[in-house]
């Protein structure tokens, strides 16, 4: 399968929070300056997205999702490779995220478990941590 990653157009975003709420994702502050959205394409149909939060040399990690049918054939590992790539590049030296459904997914891809005290300012001050993601949420961390 041929898959196109590349930064999503503002004109994507409706497609985009139709993926994400179809997947009980948020979709509150996808227009936030800070947030990069990204979309994997298959011919003209965008079957995946990622986000970005980035905050000097740290970044929070948004909703990587993938569309149904298109699951277990490595489209997310492809989203999230492709995003620690560009974080790397831009000089980005922790990943951070949140999750309430995908802990050992990331566990796999090499995040660590984290506490809500030992996450960054930044990242605590963000929407997702404050008031999006319930306190419930698992805090996770990639050193890059």
């Amino acid at each position: 399968m041929e898959l196109i990653l590349r930064k999503a157009q503002e004109n994507e975003y409706r497609a985009i929070i139709h993926l994400l709420a179809s997947n009980d994702l948020p979709t509150a502050d996808i227009y936030e300056k800070n947030i990069t959205l990204f979309v994997g394409v298959h011919g003209s149909e965008i079957i995946a997205t990622i986000g970005i939060e980035t905050y000097g040399n740290v970044a929070l990690l948004r909703s990587l999702c993938v569309k149904e049918g298109y699951k277990n054939q490595k489209v997310g590992e492809k989203m999230l490779s492709y995003l620690i790539t560009l974080c790397k590049h831009e000089n980005i030296e922790a990943l951070y995220l949140l999750t309430r459904t995908a802990e050992h997914y990331f566990l796999r891809h090499g995040f660590e478990k984290i506490t809500r005290e030992n996450t960054p300012l930044h990242i605590q001050q963000t929407r997702e941590f404050k008031d999006i993601c319930p306190s419930s949420a698992v805090i996770m961390c990639l050193k890059l």
